[in-house]
């Protein structure tokens, strides 16, 4: 009771943590480019610190990569698109339609699975998906839609299916060890970043210097720990209840700290796209269950 007590603490401090994330970058004047080098570049360095005091030295981890090169930049790459795509659709729209497009993640996961080979999803799950994607429309203020709105949910939807993505690739690679893959998935995201670099605006107020450290250090490195904890010592099904608490987390930050309204048909377009999550991973297969707590939040 005591331990699943401790997990449920640390399930709410991670999500207040990856909830956090929307509002931060949307606040922030870096452009989506120099955020993503900055972000990528501290969480490398902070696992690579990880694996060293585990016990790795820089050369062993150089011959684990050698041996599972591609699987690891597959990784990265999945996952370097994944976050340029989810900070361009914060930055085009706003924090609330950012959050709400990458909620959809969830839904999509029986989908690429089946994909993955994992198995077809049942008609309840196909529903779920066409329920959460009714969502992302009903949630799009169609008055502001040719104002970076409509592309910035567009994109956004992209993030997640691209997101949705990497916890089958962990899965699958279930054999490499965990701290390794997720050294490698901030490391081979770089290069994406790097592709940026010649557009991105590299200036860096004070403000912004410590939203970078606090996304790049506390999120990426404190609240990942917690959620390996989290899916360690909770039953599958638990954990990936929790996780349909990051969406109403992020709208309510968004709310109180950067004053973004919600109206009504935001309101029911998240509800819309929680229940098509609940609907598509309920209703799937076991294995999709697991793979969805493989990699949670941002």
């Amino acid at each position: 009771m005591n331990l699943h007590r401790s997990s449920l603490l640390k399930a709410l401090w991670a999500t207040v943590l990856f909830g956090s994330v929307p509002a931060c970058i949307r606040v922030m004047d870096m452009d989506s480019y120099a955020l993503g080098m900055w972000r990528l570049s501290l969480a490398a360095v902070g696992m690579t610190v990880i694996l060293m005091v585990q016990g790795r030295s820089l050369r062993t981890i150089a011959a684990e990569v050698r041996k599972d090169w591609k699987v690891l930049t597959a990784v990265g790459v999945f996952f370097g698109l994944h976050w340029l795509t989810y900070f361009l659709s914060i930055k085009w729209a706003s924090a609330s339609i950012g959050a709400l497009a990458f909620s959809t993640c969830g839904v999509q996961l029986p989908m690429l699975g089946w994909l993955f080979g994992f198995g077809r999803p049942r008609a309840s799950a196909m529903f779920g998906v066409a329920l959460a994607m009714a969502g992302s429309v009903i949630c799009l203020p169609w008055d502001d839609a040719g104002d970076g709105q409509a592309a910035g949910l567009a994109i956004g939807i992209l993030s997640a299916t691209l997101y949705a993505a990497l916890p089958l690739l962990h899965q699958r690679h279930a054999h490499l060890d965990h701290e390794l893959r997720t050294w490698a998935q901030f490391t081979f995201a770089l290069p994406v970043f790097l592709v940026t670099a010649p557009a991105a605006n590299w200036s860096l107020s004070t403000s912004d210097l410590w939203l970078v450290l606090y996304l790049g250090l506390v999120v990426n490195l404190i609240g990942h720990l917690l959620w390996v904890h989290i899916s360690t010592d909770l039953p599958l099904p638990v954990t990936s209840a929790l996780g349909y608490l990051q969406l109403p987390v992020s709208l309510a930050f968004n709310y109180l700290f950067i004053n973004e309204q919600m109206n009504l048909g935001m309101l029911a377009g998240a509800a819309c796209i929680i229940a098509g999550n609940v609907l598509a991973l309920r209703t799937g297969r076991q294995r999709w269950r697991e793979a969805s707590t493989l990699n949670l939040g941002d």
